[in-house]
């Protein structure tokens, strides 16, 4: 089960959460640069988080639209690994 993680410049504690709850390899696109508007999600990819406060709203829309045509559940959370553990706990459920 992978993650793929988009938005944000230090993810360290959201990987090591996700690796906790079971999504290994756990990715990360920062959206910074423009490259990354372009790139597909991996196939292999059971959840998409997206760091809301990290990321601009045109790429967070193409993220929704690509993973909702993959069906994978897309979490929108701040930098906060507790608010990430609730949104996760809601898709799980």
């Amino acid at each position: 089960m992978a993650a793929l993680i988009v938005g944000g410049d230090r993810v360290g504690n959201f990987k090591d959460y996700l690796v906790q709850q079971g999504y290994v390899p756990v990715r990360h696109w920062t959206g910074r640069n423009q490259s990354e508007c372009h790139r597909t999600i991996p196939i292999d990819t059971r959840v998409v988080v997206v760091m809301v406060d990290q990321v601009n709203h045109g790429l967070a829309k193409k993220i929704r639209r690509a993973a909702d045509e993959m069906a994978v559940p897309v979490v929108f959370s701040r930098r906060s690994v507790g608010q990430l553990s609730s949104a996760l706990a809601c898709v799980a459920a």
